[in-house]
C-alpha cells in the first residue's frame, strides 16, 4: 500500500479538523521541513500535535501562518518581529506596523530567492526610476551584480531595503531627508563593530545560538533601546496617523 496524506488531509474533512503531516505542509507552503521546525522551536509557530515520538501533525492553518510569515519577511521584518506578529503581542508596537497592503505588496509567489533582475527589482520594490538611480548613486542601495545570463541583478536583501525606501517615500518623506541616511554611515559602521565583538564573544554554541540568531537578538536590543529614545522624542509614534 502506498503512503498517502494523513486520512485527516482529505479535501472532504471540514477545514477546521484538517491535520497536516509536516512534508505535505512543506509541499504546500515551499518551506522545507527543517524550517518549519525551526519556527516551532523558536516560537513562530505554536507546537504542533505530536502523535508519537518522531511524528506530529500540524492544524491546517499553519499553512495561512507560513504564508504569512513570508510575506511578513518579504515586507522586511526580521523573525523575532514576525514572533511577535504571528503570536499577536498586543503590547508590540510591531502589532500593528506591518499593514495588510504592505504585507502583501508583492504577492507570496513573486517573493525571490536567487538573483533579481533589475526591471523585477523596481517592479517587485516599488521604486521609480529615479529613486533607484539616486539611492545607488548615493551609495544607500548596492549596486547591481551580474546575474542569470550575467544580467544586472539584485538580492533579497536588497529588495528588502529597496521596498523600505519605496514606503517612506510613498509616505511623502522627500528625497532630500532620505539621502541623509548617508550621513549615518558612521553610525551603522560602530554598530556593525559592536555587533561583530557580540558574535566573536560568543562561547556557546547551539542550535539557538547560531550567528544568524545572535544577530537577530542584536538587532531585537538595539530597536528596543532606539524605540525608547524615540518615546521620548516623538511619545505617540505608535498612535495611528489619519
Amino acid at each position: 500500500m502506498t503512503n498517502t496524506p494523513n486520512s485527516e488531509n482529505s479535501g472532504s474533512v471540514d477545514s477546521k479538523r484538517v491535520s497536516l503531516a509536516v512534508g505535505e505542509l512543506s509541499r504546500r507552503t515551499g518551506v522545507t521541513t527543517a524550517t518549519i521546525n525551526y519556527y516551532v522551536r523558536i516560537g513562530v509557530l505554536p507546537p504542533p500535535r505530536k502523535t508519537s515520538r518522531t511524528r506530529a501533525l500540524y492544524p491546517a492553518n499553519f499553512e495561512g501562518l507560513i504564508i504569512k510569515i513570508k510575506e511578513l519577511q518579504a515586507a522586511g521584518l526580521n523573525l523575532n518581529g514576525i514572533k511577535q506578529v504571528i503570536n499577536g503581542d498586543p503590547t508590540s508596537p510591531l502589532a500593528g506596523a506591518i499593514s495588510p497592503e504592505q504585507a502583501t505588496s508583492a504577492p507570496t509567489s513573486s517573493t525571490p530567492t536567487g538573483p533579481i533582475p533589475v526591471p523585477d527589482f523596481l517592479e517587485q520594490s516599488g521604486l521609480d526610476d529615479e529613486l533607484y538611480d539616486n539611492l545607488i548613486a548615493a551609495d544607500l542601495l548596492r549596486r547591481p551584480r551580474p546575474g542569470p545570463d550575467n544580467a544586472p541583478a539584485h538580492d533579497r536583501r536588497d529588495l528588502t531595503a529597496a521596498r523600505a525606501f519605496a514606503r517612506l517615500k510613498a509616505a511623502g518623506i522627500q528625497y532630500q531627508l532620505l539621502e541623509r541616511h548617508a550621513e549615518y554611515s558612521p553610525l551603522s559602521r560602530a554598530e556593525a563593530l559592536f555587533l561583530a565583538e557580540h558574535l566573536n564573544s560568543a562561547t556557546i554554541r547551539s542550535t539557538s545560538t547560531q550567528p544568524i540568531n545572535l544577530v537577530g537578538a542584536f538587532d531585537t536590543v538595539r530597536r528596543y533601546l532606539r524605540n525608547l529614545k524615540l518615546d521620548e522624542a516623538f511619545p505617540d509614534w505608535r498612535a495611528p496617523k489619519i
